[in-house]
């Protein structure tokens, strides 16, 4: 049985999982939780002026919901826990 790697990412003592990690998704590159879509791929978007319904656009399988938390926690925080 496969254990994938969560990454944890916390703006304050509560903490969210908005990242996967597995060695068995796109070769263990961390994706949106629930998808398979690299989270880079959602942030290079964003890094090009792209609004959230845009990026969904691209990435429908990604909750709008979901890449506003992810825009939200790696802007605020420059450092990702990883559970083992």
């Amino acid at each position: 049985m496969r254990s994938p790697r969560d990454i944890l990412v916390s703006s304050t003592l509560a903490e969210s999982y908005v990242l996967i990690s597995d060695p068995e998704i796109c070769g263990g590159k961390p994706v949106a939780r629930g998808t398979r879509v690299p989270v880079h791929y959602i942030l290079e978007l964003w890094a090009k002026g792209y609004e959230v319904d845009k990026i969904h656009e691209h990435y429908p399988t990604v909750p709008r919901e979901l890449i506003t938390e992810i825009i939200r926690v790696l802007s605020e925080n420059k450092i990702l826990k990883v559970a083992g």
